[in-house]
């Protein structure tokens, strides 16, 4: 058989302009020529976050799995910036749930493969800038042969659990001493000093067993949050958006994240990160963290949101960590 004969041949280019005046007729949206490229967005040096949330975000129209996608990178560099292979793998999952929900809905799992079902598939519903875009720069076949099964991710995000609610929770204490620095006289300014004091003070109230299987130890909160800057606003927020009994935040720690099930709550999710940057990062007295988010969050509307209830172990907690001691003046 002679590929070049066959790529050549006026059979095969009859073909493919038949499958463009289909894709012509039916105007399904394109991939506009100053749209950044998937592989300049998320196969760099670096996963370009905020270029990655002006697309998620954007009303103007996108070329079919595009943002299912992207959506999938972000959520995972929220979770786990510096983790590229569970980043990668994320994607691939919604690479393959795109592929698969073409197929499904054109029959191909119903029947026989026929050759009309799958050019429909393929290169209408799928899309031919989806092929080009997204799964060859991806690695095609070889992505999924090497893809992390979503077990594998589920146990990395296990791994990481407790840190990231340790976090979440020392960032709730931070809300609420946000909410009450209202004085500098009489009021101490959020930090994650007072935070973590907090949990030291739980630590002793609980006992070091029982704590243990709540929070880590202040060194590998520390950790985390020094690994996870540019998304602590994120990670707090999505804790705070119910999904049915669960948290935003615990959908996506369990892999249950997706574009067509949950973008309801991404306008949401940003706008109450912005808050968070606005409300509690700004009034710390290092700014660098609010620079760091409104830099990833520019241009989204905050949406105001109340601090959790505490325990009223937390609550007195709080009030020594928060709150100085009054000094009378002295003549």
């Amino acid at each position: 058989m002679d590929v070049v004969e066959i790529l050549d041949s006026e059979e095969l280019n009859a073909a493919v302009k038949a499958v463009e005046i289909l894709l012509a007729k039916h105007q399904l949206p394109r991939k506009s020529p100053t749209q950044k490229t998937f592989k300049e967005i998320v196969l760099g040096r670096e996963f370009r976050a905020r270029d990655a949330l002006n697309v998620i975000l954007s009303s103007e129209p996108a070329y079919p799995g595009f943002r299912e996608v992207l959506s999938s990178g972000f959520v995972g560099w929220a979770l786990f910036p510096d983790a590229q292979p569970v980043r990668h793998a994320l994607m691939t999952h919604a690479v393959l749930d795109h592929m698969d929900d073409h197929d499904l809905s054109v029959g191909l799992i119903d029947h026989p493969l026929d050759l009309h079902r799958d050019i429909v598939s393929r290169y209408v519903l799928t899309g031919v800038d989806f092929l080009s875009d997204i799964y060859d720069p991806l690695g095609g076949y070889q992505a999924f042969a090497r893809i992390f099964s979503m077990d594998s991710l589920s146990m990395h995000a296990n791994s990481e659990d407790k840190s990231i609610k340790t976090v979440v929770r020392a960032l709730l204490y931070l809300h609420h001493g946000a909410d009450r620095y209202q004085e500098p006289e009489f009021d101490f300014a959020p930090s994650l000093n007072r935070a973590t004091k907090i949990l030291a003070e739980i630590k002793k109230s609980l006992g070091a067993e029982a704590y243990r299987t709540q929070y880590v130890a202040r060194s590998l909160l520390h950790n985390r949050w020094s690994s996870s800057k540019q998304t602590l606003a994120l990670l707090y927020a999505a804790s705070t958006i119910r999904v049915k009994r669960k948290s935003l935040l615990t959908v996506m720690l369990e892999g249950g994240f997706s574009y067509k099930s949950h973008k309801q709550y991404l306008d949401e999710w940003v706008g109450r990160g912005r808050f968070v940057a606005e409300h509690i990062f700004q009034k710390m007295e290092n700014n660098d963290l609010y620079q760091t988010t409104i830099r990833l969050l520019d241009g989204v509307e905050a949406r105001p949101f109340k601090a959790a209830a505490l325990s009223p172990l937390e609550e007195t907690r709080l009030i020594s960590q928060f709150r100085k001691r009054f000094r009378q003046k002295t003549n």
